[in-house]
């Protein structure tokens, strides 16, 4: 069955969270994006997957995917946990991404639900 997943992180308003979500946005492409599409390939189980801010107050991750979502997620946390690192460290309140439960808690409750009985 497929799934979706609208990961959305509260981030942090300090100048130098600022300063790190540009740097993380402007070293995307060449750096964090070879190193997700990766996983994804790896995976094998995710239809598409993207990376966003909104308005420099929230970072989404939204993807679609085949499969159990607490092994979708564990297994994404162990093959991009430097990715993670670095978008947790811009987040409110988020936990260490070494630590797989608190992980798991945190991924879902921030992950928002679609509009409708889709996925």
């Amino acid at each position: 069955m497929t799934h979706a997943l609208n990961l959305t992180l509260p981030l942090k308003q300090d100048r130098a969270s600022k300063d790190m979500l540009r740097g993380l946005a402007e070293n995307f492409a060449n750096t964090v994006q070879p190193e997700i599409e990766r996983a994804l390939k790896e995976s094998r189980i995710v239809h598409f997957a993207r990376v966003l801010v909104i308005d420099d107050k929230y970072i989404q991750v939204i993807t679609e995917y085949e499969g159990d979502h607490q092994e979708y997620t564990e297994f994404f946390r162990d093959k991009l946990t430097p990715v993670f690192a670095a978008i947790f460290a811009l987040a409110e309140e988020a936990p260490d991404v070494n630590d797989t439960n608190k992980f798991w808690d945190y991924a879902k409750k921030h992950n928002v639900h679609s509009l409708g009985m889709a996925t």
